[in-house]
């Protein structure tokens, strides 16, 4: 019967270093997939914002009091990717 008591609270020692391995585990990959996620979001972000045409128009003035003589309200901002009023150098 001893032994019995024994080899259990062996196996349980086993058993809880195993699910504390696999909570760490979890852990580990709870944090890689929201850094990726996040890098993958920011990429992203970083992409659109590089669509925005508004530094190559002739209508941009580069003065942060008026960025644009056309749309001053929309300059460098997401709503300036589709301007009708573009114009290029």
């Amino acid at each position: 019967m001893l032994q019995l008591v024994s080899y259990l609270d062996q196996g349980n020692e086993s058993a809880i270093a195993s699910l504390k391995i696999l909570c760490a585990c979890v852990l580990l990959g709870m944090i890689a997939w929201t850094v990726i996620s996040a890098l993958l979001d920011a990429i992203a972000r970083a992409k659109r914002m590089h669509q925005i045409p508004c530094t190559k128009c002739c209508f941009f003035t580069n003065d942060h009091h008026l960025k644009c003589t056309i749309k001053p309200y929309i300059a460098n901002t997401e709503q300036a990717i589709d301007c009708s009023d573009y114009f290029s150098d």
